[in-house]
């Protein structure tokens, strides 16, 4: 707890600089490499250490209590803490280098948080979680690697090379990046970690892994697509690089576009997984994946409008604080019921309002807020997020967009949908026959849930204070419209009846779901065995063996023949070398100039020795030196 309250303060303490315009720069020198850790605070790296460090110590105080009847706990809070530190890491750091060591030991500590029950499932999804994540940070050290060798800067700002000298190996560099922080954040098709490695982690541990711990990759796809991969205010008004800001612009609205709808696949696909789920903790998952496409699909309509593009960026960043708050709740609750009833299968679970009334409580505030209810927090960031893409649908009138904008509406029926059915099944409905007793709540539980609750009742009832003090300066951060900024974000009003229209519109769909769904027995049904994620990863792994044999057969049939030639080859030179060479006798003359002894290879090595060296005296000297 003095650990976690620490960062906090530290955390927080940065918050008077920057409000004073002055943003925090540190470096700190590595002894085992010339290059320093640099951290370079700005306000969109404050927003999300500052979230991170509260949300981290309220699961600490329930993780006291949660982890007093687990096995390994000391192991469990020295690897909880190692993770905090590259949590923290990753969005106050000043160079993608240094973004990357974090960022991987957030990875790689995190891992023992997910298989620390040790069982076989646990392992199972631990592997997963670590090869995906090796297989990401791979992709981002080359696109690192690549942005340094074309730009020779590693700094997390808008770079002018990305205006002089755009091309495919930045191009590469950025779809790598964004594929990186893509398998941290869920984002479809790299999301299929994220169902397995949540509810096989201690309570505590998945709260941070889908309420904080996805974000870096959200936050890492904003840097990338909105920030590094964005003309700087001062080349925009330089005339002989005008063309180049031109082509610049262009090429990230058109992959802003693709961002969108990966964004909406993304959201749109975690709700159908979500509604499928009779697991708590695997409905939350799916859940977050669901909640991270808004996210994603915000940061594309910030780079599909570009200079324009504010609304996108602020919904995006707003939803990341709301969605660190209700999902970090929502797992510590399900952390309570398992807890005091030792059970996760919400169909064998019921009447827990009666015997777990303050979870039951906080559980219905997170909910209304993931849900986007008027005064509860996550109402602000979804509107602004539904303003965004009917902004980017309006920009050139594509039809595409207007469908995405349909399908936002229905993903957010399908949430409500679900948590109707989360609520129901576990709190409201009769308790099933043979439900065991269930014990109040320890008081630490009750302390850090109902801090949490009351975070997000207060960001509910007062979501200008919130834009105003921490949402909008994270906008000062990007190359942004500043007057669209002052008059369209600075004061926008959410009590519009249009914005109340649409809330109203979701919510009656998603009752409406919910009604069909208990007439209709939709919510037993269970996803396929064939088009599971093991059936579909066995299916392509053995798609890719198949196309590996066609593609590499024909190559091995040249290469056998080539060995074949070099063979001969080798045993004719050898059988040549033979003849012309002398035969060790009985007389010291001969064997003292007899080279048949010598190895053929040390005898090619020389041979290339001489070479070069007449090669380079004749570059120093000419044909002096050889008397000509």
């Amino acid at each position: 707890i003095i650990g976690c309250a620490g960062a906090l303060v530290s955390v927080a303490m940065i918050y008077p600089l920057l409000s004073a315009g002055q943003l925090p720069v540190f470096e700190l020198s590595m002894v085992v490499t010339p290059y320093s850790l640099t951290f370079r605070v700005d306000w969109l790296g404050f927003l999300i250490a500052l979230i991170t460090s509260f949300i981290w110590l309220m699961a600490t105080i329930f993780a006291i209590e949660y982890m007093n009847h687990e096995q390994d706990r000391g192991r469990f809070f020295i690897f909880f803490m190692l993770t905090l530190a590259g949590t923290v890491g990753v969005p106050l750091t000043g160079d993608l280098l240094s973004l990357l060591l974090f960022f991987e030991l957030m990875s790689l500590s995190s891992y023992i948080l997910v298989v620390h029950n040790q069982s076989n499932e646990a392992y199972s999804a631990g592997n997963l979680y670590l090869y995906l994540g090796v297989f990401g940070g791979m992709c981002l050290l080359t696109g690192i690697g690549l942005i340094y060798f074309n730009c020779g800067s590693l700094a997390i700002a808008p770079q002018e090379c990305m205006v002089s000298g755009f091309n495919s190996y930045l191009l590469a560099a950025g779809i790598l990046m964004v594929i990186g922080f893509g398998i941290k954040a869920g984002m479809a098709p790299l999301h299929i970690w994220l169902p397995q490695a949540h509810p096989v982690a201690p309570a505590p541990a998945s709260a941070l892994l889908s309420g904080l711990m996805i974000k870096s990759g959200a936050y890492g796809i904003i840097r990338t697509i909105n920030m590094i991969y964005t003309p700087g205010h001062d080349l925009l008004s330089t005339e002989n690089l005008a063309a180049g800001v031109n082509n610049l612009w262009h090429t990230l609205s058109e992959s802003g576009y693709v961002i969108i709808w990966i964004g909406i696949i993304t959201m749109f696909l975690g709700v159908c997984l979500a509604l499928l789920q009779n697991n708590i903790k695997k409905l939350l998952a799916c859940s977050s994946i669901s909640q991270i496409g808004y996210i994603i699909m915000g940061a594309g309509v910030g780079a599909y409008l570009g200079y324009e593009g504010a609304m996108g960026i602020a919904g995006s960043a707003y939803h990341i604080l709301n969605h660190a708050f209700f999902k970090s709740t929502l797992f510590l609750a399900a952390g309570a019921v398992v807890y005091l009833t030792g059970e996760l299968d919400m169909f064998k679970l019921g009447d827990l309002k009666k015997k777990m009334p303050f979870t039951a409580a906080v559980v219905l505030i997170a909910s209304l807020g993931i849900v986007g209810m008027p005064l509860f927090n996550g109402f602000a960031s979804k509107t602004m997020l539904h303003h965004a893409i009917v902004e980017a649908y309006e920009h050139h009138h594509l039809y595409s967009l207007y469908i995405a904008e349909k399908i936002f509406t229905i993903t957010g029926a399908g949430t409500v949908c679900y948590f109707l059915k989360f609520l129901y099944y576990t709190f409201w409905r009769k308790a099933p026959a043979g439900m065991a007793e269930v014990k109040k709540e320890p008081l630490l539980m009750k302390a850090s849930l109902g801090v949490l609750a009351a975070v997000m009742l207060l960001i509910g009832f007062s979501p200008n204070l919130v834009l105003t003090k921490l949402i909008t300066p994270v906008l000062n951060t990007f190359v942004l419209d500043t007057h669209f900024i002052e008059h369209h974000i600075l004061h926008l009003s959410f009590w519009t009846w249009n914005d109340l229209g649409a809330v109203v519109l979701a919510l009656a769909l998603g009752a409406v779901f919910f009604y069909l769904a208990q007439r209709t027995n939709v919510y037993h049904l269970q996803i396929p065995s064939w088009l599971g994620l093991a059936a579909i990863g066995s299916f392509f792994g053995k798609v890719a063996v198949i196309l590996w044999l066609i593609i590499s057969l024909p190559f091995a049939a040249l290469q056998n023949i080539i060995n074949r030639l070099m063979e001969r080859l080798y045993s004719r030179v050898f059988v040549l070398l033979q003849s012309v060479d002398y035969r060790p006798g009985q007389n010291a003359i001969f064997r003292s100039i007899n080279i048949s002894n010598i190895d053929f290879d040390m005898l090619l090595v020389l041979v290339a020795l001489s070479l070069i060296l007449i090669v380079v005296f004749y570059l120093r000297f000419g044909l002096t030196v050889f008397g000509l």
